[in-house]
């Protein structure tokens, strides 16, 4: 793959992004993302064979660049804190690209294998980046536990939990802004009443 080709893949990307940010991901085609770019639709599909992988796509975007803020979470001293902000930017994240992530509910539970293998990359560095923090807390005295990867994945999957229930009350639904805001709440009070418990 050339600069030239990445440089044109990242501009398709980017375009995508913003027309199924702005009209939402069903009532976008291919072709207007096309003539957006000014490119012709054989052009597109030579980097992008189907709308789904244009869209598996976008989202790996949208994953990779929260890793920028992951530093910052390594920075902060309280482990509690850090968790909670790990929460306030995933759920930002998931504010902004609101009507791109809502199409995943179109999909039902039958998740094609595009999009399958992004959410489990996704998740292990969830996990891993929980799983480094408890490590540094136990180092520096903040709690005990033997196995942070497993504590971190329990975490993770509490906070799963809580995300299934609080959407699953209607089906074929996605949460609003406020339920985001109210399940950030609840996901907090887990994180909190876990730390505590291992750190007592």
């Amino acid at each position: 793959v050339t600069m030239a080709q990445d440089k044109k893949r990242d501009t398709i990307l980017e375009a995508a992004q913003k027309r199924f940010s702005h009209f939402g991901v069903a009532k976008t085609t291919m072709n207007e993302i096309a003539d957006d770019l000014a490119i012709s639709k054989a052009s597109l599909y030579y980097y992008f064979p189907d709308k789904l992988n244009l869209y598996a796509a976008v989202l790996q975007r949208i994953i990779d660049a929260e890793r920028a803020s992951e530093p910052a979470l390594h920075k902060e001293k309280s482990l509690l804190k850090a968790i909670a902000k790990f929460l306030e930017l995933r759920t930002e994240l998931i504010i902004k690209n609101y009507n791109i992530l809502e199409y995943l509910r179109t999909l039902g539970s039958s998740f094609p294998p595009e999009l399958e293998s992004i959410f489990s990359a996704a998740r292990d560095r969830e996990i891993n980046l929980i799983a480094s923090m408890l490590a540094n807390a136990s180092e520096t005295q903040q709690l005990k536990t033997k196995d942070p990867r497993r504590v971190a994945e329990l975490l993770i999957y509490c906070f799963e939990g809580l995300r299934n229930s609080a959407f699953k009350v209607r089906t074929n639904f996605f949460p609003d802004r406020e339920q985001f805001q109210e399940l950030l709440k609840k996901e907090k009070e887990v994180a909190t009443i876990f730390i505590k418990g291992l750190s007592s």
